[in-house]
Protein backbone atom coordinates (compact mmCIF):
# COMPACT_ATOMS: atom_id res chain seq x y z
CA UNK A 1 0.00 0.00 0.00
CA UNK A 2 1.60 3.30 -1.08
CA UNK A 3 1.82 6.47 0.97
CA UNK A 4 -0.95 8.50 -0.80
CA UNK A 5 -3.39 5.21 -0.11
CA UNK A 6 -2.29 5.12 3.20
CA UNK A 7 -2.48 9.45 3.67
CA UNK A 8 -6.01 8.82 2.26
CA UNK A 9 -7.60 6.35 4.66
CA UNK A 10 -6.15 8.40 7.34
CA UNK A 11 -8.03 11.47 5.61
CA UNK A 12 -10.73 9.57 5.85
CA UNK A 13 -10.82 8.48 9.37
CA UNK A 14 -10.73 11.83 10.85
CA UNK A 15 -12.89 13.13 7.62
CA UNK A 16 -14.78 15.83 9.84
CA UNK A 17 -11.43 17.58 10.63
CA UNK A 18 -9.68 17.52 7.65
CA UNK A 19 -12.14 18.71 5.64
CA UNK A 20 -12.85 21.58 8.41
CA UNK A 21 -8.89 22.56 7.41
CA UNK A 22 -9.72 22.10 3.96
CA UNK A 23 -13.08 24.69 3.85
CA UNK A 24 -10.92 27.39 5.71
CA UNK A 25 -8.59 26.82 3.53
CA UNK A 26 -10.41 27.46 0.97
CA UNK A 27 -12.48 30.13 2.38
CA UNK A 28 -8.97 32.53 3.10
CA UNK A 29 -7.99 31.53 -0.62
CA UNK A 30 -11.04 32.53 -2.31
CA UNK A 31 -11.04 35.87 -0.79
CA UNK A 32 -7.79 36.64 -1.70
CA UNK A 33 -8.61 35.32 -5.34
CA UNK A 34 -11.71 37.45 -5.84
CA UNK A 35 -9.94 40.93 -4.21
CA UNK A 36 -6.94 39.98 -6.98
CA UNK A 37 -9.36 39.80 -9.82
CA UNK A 38 -11.55 42.62 -9.01
CA UNK A 39 -8.76 44.68 -8.29
CA UNK A 40 -7.07 43.93 -11.37
CA UNK A 41 -10.01 44.25 -13.51
CA UNK A 42 -11.26 47.27 -12.27
CA UNK A 43 -7.88 49.07 -12.34
CA UNK A 44 -8.03 48.47 -16.06
CA UNK A 45 -11.75 49.87 -16.08
CA UNK A 46 -10.89 52.88 -14.38
CA UNK A 47 -7.41 53.14 -16.78
CA UNK A 48 -9.62 52.39 -19.91
CA UNK A 49 -11.92 54.95 -19.44
CA UNK A 50 -9.46 57.80 -18.21
CA UNK A 51 -7.98 57.61 -21.48
CA UNK A 52 -6.53 61.74 -22.39
CA UNK A 53 -8.60 63.03 -19.77
CA UNK A 54 -6.59 65.47 -17.59
CA UNK A 55 -9.54 67.35 -16.74
CA UNK A 56 -12.88 67.45 -15.89
CA UNK A 57 -15.28 70.76 -15.45
CA UNK A 58 -18.94 70.57 -14.54
CA UNK A 59 -21.00 72.47 -12.59
CA UNK A 60 -20.71 73.48 -8.08
CA UNK A 61 -19.84 70.23 -6.46
CA UNK A 62 -18.10 67.05 -5.30
CA UNK A 63 -15.11 66.29 -7.40
CA UNK A 64 -15.55 62.74 -6.81
CA UNK A 65 -18.92 62.96 -7.94
CA UNK A 66 -18.34 64.39 -10.92
CA UNK A 67 -15.88 61.70 -12.37
CA UNK A 68 -18.19 59.05 -11.56
CA UNK A 69 -21.03 60.92 -13.50
CA UNK A 70 -19.39 61.99 -16.50
CA UNK A 71 -16.31 59.89 -16.42
CA UNK A 72 -17.71 56.60 -15.77
CA UNK A 73 -21.57 57.61 -15.84
CA UNK A 74 -22.03 55.73 -12.20
CA UNK A 75 -23.43 58.78 -10.31
CA UNK A 76 -25.89 61.79 -10.58
CA UNK A 77 -24.01 65.19 -12.38
CA UNK A 78 -23.25 68.08 -10.13
CA UNK A 79 -24.82 70.60 -12.35
CA UNK A 80 -24.45 72.37 -16.03
CA UNK A 81 -22.24 75.26 -17.44
CA UNK A 82 -23.76 78.03 -19.42
CA UNK A 83 -22.59 77.53 -23.51
CA UNK A 84 -20.84 80.62 -23.13
CA UNK A 85 -18.73 80.30 -20.14
CA UNK A 86 -17.73 76.52 -22.00
CA UNK A 87 -17.15 78.11 -24.70
CA UNK A 88 -14.82 80.67 -23.45
CA UNK A 89 -13.00 77.86 -21.39
CA UNK A 90 -12.68 75.73 -24.84
CA UNK A 91 -10.46 79.48 -26.04
CA UNK A 92 -8.21 79.05 -23.34
CA UNK A 93 -4.44 78.88 -24.03
CA UNK A 94 -3.67 76.17 -21.99
CA UNK A 95 -6.10 73.83 -23.38
CA UNK A 96 -5.42 71.58 -26.22
CA UNK A 97 -8.91 70.05 -26.77
CA UNK A 98 -12.60 69.96 -25.22
CA UNK A 99 -15.06 67.33 -25.59
CA UNK A 100 -18.58 68.87 -24.86
CA UNK A 101 -21.27 66.57 -22.64
CA UNK A 102 -24.83 67.23 -22.36
CA UNK A 103 -26.36 64.44 -20.40
CA UNK A 104 -30.06 64.47 -18.66
CA UNK A 105 -32.04 61.53 -20.00
CA UNK A 106 -31.97 57.55 -20.84
CA UNK A 107 -32.89 54.99 -23.03
CA UNK A 108 -34.00 51.95 -21.18
CA UNK A 109 -31.26 52.81 -18.15
CA UNK A 110 -28.61 53.79 -20.79
CA UNK A 111 -27.29 57.27 -20.58
CA UNK A 112 -27.89 59.47 -23.83
CA UNK A 113 -25.11 61.57 -23.77
CA UNK A 114 -24.45 64.98 -26.07
CA UNK A 115 -21.49 64.83 -27.28
CA UNK A 116 -19.02 65.43 -30.52
CA UNK A 117 -17.20 62.41 -32.85
CA UNK A 118 -14.38 63.17 -30.72
CA UNK A 119 -15.57 61.66 -27.59
CA UNK A 120 -15.93 58.80 -29.48
CA UNK A 121 -12.14 58.83 -31.12
CA UNK A 122 -10.78 58.94 -27.54
CA UNK A 123 -12.13 55.47 -26.85
CA UNK A 124 -10.81 54.11 -29.49
CA UNK A 125 -14.70 53.65 -30.54
CA UNK A 126 -14.93 51.95 -34.20
CA UNK A 127 -18.46 51.19 -36.26
CA UNK A 128 -19.65 47.90 -36.47
CA UNK A 129 -22.43 48.82 -38.71
CA UNK A 130 -23.56 52.65 -40.10
CA UNK A 131 -22.50 55.81 -39.73
CA UNK A 132 -21.59 58.62 -37.21
CA UNK A 133 -24.63 61.20 -36.58
CA UNK A 134 -24.44 64.27 -38.55
CA UNK A 135 -28.14 65.95 -37.42
CA UNK A 136 -29.40 66.31 -34.36
CA UNK A 137 -32.08 63.63 -33.17
CA UNK A 138 -29.68 61.18 -35.02
CA UNK A 139 -27.89 58.40 -32.50
CA UNK A 140 -24.98 55.94 -32.62
CA UNK A 141 -25.77 53.46 -29.94
CA UNK A 142 -22.70 51.19 -27.95
CA UNK A 143 -22.59 47.59 -28.62
CA UNK A 144 -24.01 46.48 -25.08
CA UNK A 145 -26.79 48.74 -25.69
CA UNK A 146 -28.20 47.38 -29.13
CA UNK A 147 -27.39 43.88 -27.86
CA UNK A 148 -29.60 44.16 -24.96
CA UNK A 149 -32.36 45.97 -26.83
CA UNK A 150 -32.07 44.21 -30.33
CA UNK A 151 -31.71 47.74 -32.04
CA UNK A 152 -31.09 47.46 -35.53
CA UNK A 153 -29.93 50.38 -38.06
CA UNK A 154 -32.70 53.16 -38.87
CA UNK A 155 -34.84 52.16 -36.07
CA UNK A 156 -36.31 55.11 -33.47
CA UNK A 157 -35.79 54.97 -30.01
CA UNK A 158 -37.77 57.06 -27.64
CA UNK A 159 -35.61 58.61 -24.63
CA UNK A 160 -37.06 59.35 -20.78
CA UNK A 161 -36.49 62.13 -18.70
CA UNK A 162 -33.92 61.81 -16.03
CA UNK A 163 -30.60 59.12 -15.90
CA UNK A 164 -32.18 56.06 -14.79
CA UNK A 165 -35.37 54.13 -16.36
CA UNK A 166 -38.64 55.97 -16.42
CA UNK A 167 -41.89 56.60 -16.93
CA UNK A 168 -41.43 60.43 -17.97
CA UNK A 169 -40.95 59.81 -22.08
CA UNK A 170 -40.11 61.89 -24.47
CA UNK A 171 -42.36 60.66 -27.16
CA UNK A 172 -42.31 63.83 -29.40
CA UNK A 173 -38.73 63.79 -29.93
CA UNK A 174 -37.28 60.44 -31.45
CA UNK A 175 -34.10 59.65 -31.61
CA UNK A 176 -33.08 58.06 -35.14
CA UNK A 177 -30.06 55.14 -35.11
CA UNK A 178 -27.66 55.32 -37.53
CA UNK A 179 -25.09 53.86 -35.96
CA UNK A 180 -23.96 50.86 -33.86
CA UNK A 181 -20.95 50.84 -32.29
CA UNK A 182 -18.23 47.54 -32.20
CA UNK A 183 -17.73 46.92 -28.17
CA UNK A 184 -14.70 48.36 -26.97
CA UNK A 185 -14.51 47.52 -23.36
CA UNK A 186 -15.05 51.30 -22.49
CA UNK A 187 -18.00 53.06 -21.46
CA UNK A 188 -18.73 53.82 -25.20
CA UNK A 189 -20.07 49.75 -25.06
CA UNK A 190 -23.13 51.18 -22.65
CA UNK A 191 -24.23 54.73 -24.02
CA UNK A 192 -26.41 56.21 -27.06
CA UNK A 193 -24.54 58.79 -28.32
CA UNK A 194 -25.81 62.22 -29.71
CA UNK A 195 -25.10 65.34 -30.93
CA UNK A 196 -25.40 68.08 -28.19
CA UNK A 197 -27.93 70.01 -30.23
CA UNK A 198 -30.07 66.90 -30.10
CA UNK A 199 -30.71 66.96 -26.21
CA UNK A 200 -30.81 70.73 -26.32
CA UNK A 201 -33.25 70.13 -28.86
CA UNK A 202 -35.81 67.96 -26.36
CA UNK A 203 -35.42 70.21 -23.54
CA UNK A 204 -35.96 73.07 -25.44
CA UNK A 205 -40.00 72.34 -24.84
CA UNK A 206 -40.49 71.21 -21.35
CA UNK A 207 -43.40 69.24 -20.18
CA UNK A 208 -46.19 71.27 -18.93
CA UNK A 209 -47.48 68.36 -16.65
CA UNK A 210 -43.98 68.41 -15.05
CA UNK A 211 -43.48 71.31 -12.38
CA UNK A 212 -39.49 70.62 -12.27
CA UNK A 213 -38.79 71.09 -15.98
CA UNK A 214 -40.94 74.02 -16.44
CA UNK A 215 -39.25 75.73 -13.64
CA UNK A 216 -35.42 74.54 -14.43
CA UNK A 217 -36.03 75.82 -17.77
CA UNK A 218 -37.49 78.94 -16.34
CA UNK A 219 -34.47 79.66 -14.40
CA UNK A 220 -31.90 78.51 -17.01
CA UNK A 221 -33.38 79.80 -20.33
CA UNK A 222 -30.03 79.29 -22.68
CA UNK A 223 -28.36 76.18 -23.88
CA UNK A 224 -26.54 74.59 -21.24
CA UNK A 225 -23.32 71.75 -20.74
CA UNK A 226 -22.97 69.08 -18.10
CA UNK A 227 -19.37 68.71 -18.70
CA UNK A 228 -16.51 69.39 -20.54
CA UNK A 229 -13.93 66.79 -20.79
CA UNK A 230 -10.56 68.80 -21.08
CA UNK A 231 -6.84 67.62 -22.55
CA UNK A 232 -4.23 69.86 -21.23
CA UNK A 233 -2.27 71.70 -24.05
CA UNK A 234 0.33 71.62 -21.52
CA UNK A 235 1.96 70.21 -18.17
CA UNK A 236 1.78 73.40 -16.82
CA UNK A 237 -1.82 73.61 -17.32
CA UNK A 238 -1.99 71.23 -14.03
CA UNK A 239 -0.74 73.59 -11.85
CA UNK A 240 -2.68 76.57 -12.69
CA UNK A 241 -6.24 75.62 -14.59
CA UNK A 242 -7.62 74.14 -12.10
CA UNK A 243 -7.09 77.07 -9.92
CA UNK A 244 -8.44 79.39 -11.71
CA UNK A 245 -11.30 77.40 -13.09
CA UNK A 246 -12.38 76.65 -9.72
CA UNK A 247 -12.73 80.49 -8.69
CA UNK A 248 -15.61 80.64 -10.46
CA UNK A 249 -18.69 80.55 -9.24
CA UNK A 250 -20.27 78.31 -11.42
CA UNK A 251 -17.52 75.60 -12.70
CA UNK A 252 -15.89 73.18 -10.83
CA UNK A 253 -12.70 71.48 -12.02
CA UNK A 254 -11.98 67.55 -10.82
CA UNK A 255 -8.79 65.66 -11.82
CA UNK A 256 -9.44 62.14 -12.63
CA UNK A 257 -6.31 60.56 -11.89
CA UNK A 258 -6.46 62.74 -8.54
CA UNK A 259 -9.91 61.25 -7.63
CA UNK A 260 -9.66 57.84 -8.83
CA UNK A 261 -6.08 57.78 -6.89
CA UNK A 262 -8.53 58.55 -3.70
CA UNK A 263 -11.26 56.48 -4.74
CA UNK A 264 -9.36 53.35 -5.15
CA UNK A 265 -7.12 54.89 -1.81
CA UNK A 266 -10.79 54.12 0.22
CA UNK A 267 -11.53 50.87 -1.76
CA UNK A 268 -7.85 49.89 -1.24
CA UNK A 269 -8.61 50.41 2.79
CA UNK A 270 -11.39 47.55 2.49
CA UNK A 271 -9.13 45.47 0.16
CA UNK A 272 -6.51 45.33 2.36
CA UNK A 273 -8.73 44.31 5.38
CA UNK A 274 -10.14 41.58 3.59
CA UNK A 275 -6.86 40.39 2.29
CA UNK A 276 -5.37 39.80 5.77
CA UNK A 277 -8.47 38.44 6.97
CA UNK A 278 -8.02 36.14 4.22
CA UNK A 279 -4.40 34.89 4.91
CA UNK A 280 -5.51 34.90 8.56
CA UNK A 281 -8.11 32.00 7.73
CA UNK A 282 -5.13 30.01 5.30
CA UNK A 283 -2.80 30.41 8.16
CA UNK A 284 -5.62 29.12 10.85
CA UNK A 285 -6.03 26.18 8.51
CA UNK A 286 -2.05 25.87 8.91
CA UNK A 287 -2.31 26.07 12.26
CA UNK A 288 -5.19 23.65 12.37
CA UNK A 289 -3.42 20.99 10.21
CA UNK A 290 -0.64 21.44 12.28
CA UNK A 291 -2.34 20.60 15.99
CA UNK A 292 -4.34 17.71 14.12
CA UNK A 293 -1.38 15.85 12.56
CA UNK A 294 0.71 16.11 15.89
CA UNK A 295 -1.91 15.05 17.99
CA UNK A 296 -2.49 12.07 15.20
CA UNK A 297 0.65 11.05 16.11
CA UNK A 298 0.11 10.24 19.53
CA UNK A 299 -3.12 8.34 18.55
CA UNK A 300 -1.05 6.27 15.87
CA UNK A 301 1.80 5.66 17.08
CA UNK A 302 1.38 1.96 17.60
CA UNK A 303 0.32 1.55 13.82
CA UNK A 304 3.16 3.68 12.97
CA UNK A 305 5.62 1.21 14.59
CA UNK A 306 3.74 -1.70 13.10
CA UNK A 307 4.93 -0.40 10.14
CA UNK A 308 8.07 0.10 10.81
CA UNK A 309 8.49 -3.57 12.08
CA UNK A 310 7.20 -4.40 8.93
CA UNK A 311 10.23 -2.96 7.60
CA UNK A 312 8.39 0.68 6.11
CA UNK A 313 11.68 2.95 5.95
CA UNK A 314 11.92 6.25 8.11
CA UNK A 315 11.86 7.99 5.22
CA UNK A 316 7.88 6.73 3.57
CA UNK A 317 6.74 7.54 7.23
CA UNK A 318 7.71 10.86 6.98
CA UNK A 319 6.12 11.05 3.13
CA UNK A 320 3.17 9.74 4.59
CA UNK A 321 2.43 12.63 6.92
CA UNK A 322 3.68 15.14 4.53
CA UNK A 323 1.15 13.35 1.89
CA UNK A 324 -1.74 13.78 4.53
CA UNK A 325 -1.01 17.48 4.73
CA UNK A 326 -0.80 18.26 0.81
CA UNK A 327 -3.60 16.29 -0.12
CA UNK A 328 -5.31 18.85 2.67
CA UNK A 329 -3.68 21.84 1.48
CA UNK A 330 -4.50 20.84 -2.24
CA UNK A 331 -7.56 19.59 -1.86
CA UNK A 332 -8.44 23.50 -0.33
CA UNK A 333 -6.22 25.60 -2.73
CA UNK A 334 -8.63 23.68 -5.76
CA UNK A 335 -11.96 24.59 -3.83
CA UNK A 336 -10.79 28.01 -2.78
CA UNK A 337 -9.50 29.11 -6.45
CA UNK A 338 -12.97 27.72 -8.06
CA UNK A 339 -14.97 29.01 -5.31
CA UNK A 340 -13.14 32.65 -5.60
CA UNK A 341 -13.54 32.76 -9.54
CA UNK A 342 -17.46 31.48 -8.16
CA UNK A 343 -17.85 34.97 -6.36
CA UNK A 344 -16.76 37.28 -9.00
CA UNK A 345 -18.62 35.77 -11.62
CA UNK A 346 -21.77 36.73 -8.65
CA UNK A 347 -20.01 39.91 -8.63
CA UNK A 348 -19.48 40.57 -12.33
CA UNK A 349 -23.33 39.69 -12.25
CA UNK A 350 -24.60 42.42 -9.81
CA UNK A 351 -21.92 45.09 -11.38
CA UNK A 352 -23.49 44.47 -15.36
CA UNK A 353 -27.13 44.74 -13.99
CA UNK A 354 -26.41 47.64 -11.74
CA UNK A 355 -23.49 49.66 -12.65
CA UNK A 356 -22.70 48.38 -16.43
CA UNK A 357 -19.27 47.71 -15.23
CA UNK A 358 -17.61 44.46 -16.93
CA UNK A 359 -15.63 41.96 -14.80
CA UNK A 360 -14.85 38.66 -16.13
CA UNK A 361 -14.98 35.47 -13.90
CA UNK A 362 -12.64 33.54 -16.12
CA UNK A 363 -9.70 35.65 -16.08
CA UNK A 364 -6.24 33.85 -14.55
CA UNK A 365 -4.12 35.97 -13.17
CA UNK A 366 -0.47 34.92 -12.52
CA UNK A 367 -0.60 35.90 -8.98
CA UNK A 368 -2.89 33.40 -7.98
CA UNK A 369 0.23 30.62 -9.11
CA UNK A 370 1.98 32.72 -6.59
CA UNK A 371 -1.25 31.80 -3.83
CA UNK A 372 -1.05 28.80 -4.75
CA UNK A 373 2.52 27.90 -3.94
CA UNK A 374 2.29 29.74 -0.52
CA UNK A 375 -0.69 27.49 -0.06
CA UNK A 376 1.25 24.39 -0.74
CA UNK A 377 4.13 25.97 1.40
CA UNK A 378 1.86 26.61 4.70
CA UNK A 379 0.74 23.58 4.06
CA UNK A 380 4.29 21.97 4.37
CA UNK A 381 4.81 24.02 7.58
CA UNK A 382 2.34 22.55 9.04
CA UNK A 383 3.31 18.57 8.57
CA UNK A 384 7.41 19.40 9.21
CA UNK A 385 7.37 18.92 12.70
CA UNK A 386 4.56 15.72 13.08
CA UNK A 387 6.68 14.06 10.49
CA UNK A 388 10.23 14.50 12.39
CA UNK A 389 8.14 13.05 14.94
CA UNK A 390 7.50 9.99 12.89
CA UNK A 391 11.11 9.93 11.60
CA UNK A 392 11.94 9.48 15.18
CA UNK A 393 9.77 7.35 16.25
CA UNK A 394 11.45 4.31 18.79
CA UNK A 395 9.39 0.92 17.12
CA UNK A 396 10.60 -1.37 20.15
CA UNK A 397 9.07 1.31 23.25
CA UNK A 398 6.41 2.32 21.62
CA UNK A 399 5.51 -1.72 20.59
CA UNK A 400 6.28 -2.97 24.25
CA UNK A 401 4.13 -0.02 26.21
CA UNK A 402 1.26 -1.52 23.65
Amino acid sequence: MNALTLSLRYLHHRLFASMLHSITFASGIAVIVALLLINAQLGQEFSKNLRNIDLVVSGKGSPLQIILSTVFHLDIPTGNIPIDEANALAKHPLVKRVIPMALGDNYNGARIVGTTADYIDNYGGVLAQGRLYAAPMEAVVGSDVAAGNQLALGQKIIGAHGLSNSDDLHTDFPYTIVGILAPSDTVLDRLVLTPVESVWHVHEHPDADDPEEVAYKKEHPGNELTALLITYQSPMAAVSLPREINKHHAMQAASPAFEVARLTGFMGIGADTLAVFGWFLITLAGFGMFTTLYNAMDERRYDLALLRSFGARPAKLFGLVICESLIVALLGIAVGLALGHGLVYVASVWLENTRHIHIASMVFLPEEGWLAMAGIAIGLLAAVIPAIRVYRIDIFKTLVRR
